[in-house]
Parts: structure tokens; C-alpha cells; sequence
């Protein structure tokens, strides 16, 4: 009998970012559905997101900015300091694209153009905002399953709607743009990797002051048919 090789694809690095908004008694994140033509997850609800571009390593060092310290490189499983912090950005960028709302503050010496014309970090200079990768946080990470043949390493990220600025428009990546409260996001078409990260917002009871805190990030993937999760025990330096 022959025998076939099957190499898996490579995943790409992306990055998700979830937004927490609150009020007195509830807790609401920004979800929008993919459309119905889209090639991967077609009609499901997600959180803002998407690939790691050249422009997010290239956008670290035109905003001069810090590093994230609580974005361990060990953690996101990223070969360099650099890379580590452009997964950041990719999700400020993505965000941005896909809602309108900016993780940014106003900052006039960042007026000039971006060094890639074509760049949606443009939008940041136009409006002299510089990305504020200090406000996220770190929560977990996903690999597409392997027999699939679109897949992603995805990092998520936690931020909080009061240090957006900005206001919601979707764009064509996203339709039916909503603030879904915790309780009610898991009733929509939603992924499984999109129901676990809900579960562990949840268990943490509004008290994200522990995210910051956090030595052990979940790794959700899915091995002989079967849902896994690993957790990975991070020594912060």
C-alpha cells in the first residue's frame, strides 16, 4: 500500500485581542461576526484579530516605544524581545482596522508618515496617535489544529475599553459589531477557543488585577480529536 506524507501547515502568527468593558452589573466584550464569504470560520463570532505583518516588527521601532515587561517573550513563544512586542501591536493594529477604536494615545511629535505608505499605521500618524502596548495584558495562547489547512498560532491579549479612543465602525472584516455581554457571547456561533477564553474571564470574577500577575498561561489546541490544553509554567526574569 502506498503511503502519503502529510506535512501540516505551518501556523502563522496572529494575535486577538479582547476588549472588557463594564459597567455596575456586567461585564461585555467586543464581538463581531465573520462574513458568510470568508474562507476561515465563515458566519462565526469572534474577537478582533488577525495575522502578524512585517509592519508590526517595523512599527516597535518607528513609535520608539518601551517594551511590555508583563509580555513575556516565554510566554507568547516568540523568538525575540522584538518580535514579542510586534504581536502586541498586531493586535492594536488589527483592532484598529477592524473597529475604529485606537489603543493609542495623542502624541503630536508622531505626526509623520509611516515608513510603508500602504500601512494602516498611517491611521495612527494621521491622527498622531502612538500605540499604548502597556495597556495589554497577556491571557493565553491557540494553535489551529494541525489536519486543518488554514492555521494560526494566535496569541489573546486582554485590554479595557477606557483607554480606547476612537469610535466603533466595522469595516468589512467584521459585521454585526457589538459590546455581548460574558453569559451571552458563549450562546452565539462561537469557536471553541473563543468559549475557553470566555470561561477563564469569567472564573477571574472582574479581579484582572491577577492577570498581571499571572505565572501560568493556557495553550489551546486540539490533539487525536480530542480538545488540549496545556499550561505553561512561565519563570518571569
Amino acid at each position: 500500500m502506498e503511503k502519503f506524507n502529510y506535512k501540516p501547515t505551518k501556523p502563522k502568527d496572529a494575535s486577538t485581542l479582547i476588549i472588557i468593558r463594564k459597567n455596575k452589573k456586567k461585564t461585555f466584550v467586543l464581538m463581531g461576526q465573520r462574513p458568510m464569504q470568508s474562507r476561515f470560520m465563515p458566519g462565526v463570532y469572534v474577537f478582533p484579530g488577525g495575522v502578524t505583518e512585517k509592519e508590526d516588527l517595523q512599527a516597535y521601532k518607528f513609535f520608539k516605544l518601551k517594551p511590555n515587561k508583563q509580555v513575556n517573550k516565554k510566554a507568547v513563544k516568540s523568538y525575540s524581545n522584538s518580535h514579542c512586542q510586534s504581536l502586541l501591536l498586531t493586535a492594536i493594529r488589527e483592532t484598529a482596522e477592524e473597529t475604529g477604536l485606537y489603543l493609542a494615545k495623542a502624541d503630536k511629535s508622531s505626526s509623520k508618515p509611516f515608513i510603508n505608505s500602504e500601512s494602516s499605521w498611517n491611521h495612527f500618524t494621521e491622527k498622531s496617535y502612538v500605540p499604548s502596548i502597556h495597556k495589554l495584558l497577556f491571557f493565553g495562547r491557540a494553535i489551529t489544529p494541525s489536519k486543518l489547512k488554514i492555521r494560526f498560532h494566535a496569541r489573546f491579549f486582554l485590554a479595557f475599553y477606557e483607554d480606547f479612543v476612537g469610535n466603533m465602525k466595522a469595516n468589512r472584516e467584521l459585521e454585526n459589531l457589538d459590546w455581548i455581554s460574558l453569559n451571552e457571547a458563549k450562546n452565539k456561533k462561537i469557536a471553541d477557543v473563543t468559549e475557553f477564553m470566555l470561561n477563564e474571564i469569567i472564573k477571574l470574577n472582574n479581579n484582572y488585577s491577577n492577570v498581571s500577575n499571572k505565572k501560568v498561561f493556557p495553550m489551546f489546541t486540539w490533539k487525536n480529536n480530542k480538545r488540549w490544553i496545556k499550561w505553561d509554567k512561565i519563570i518571569k526574569s
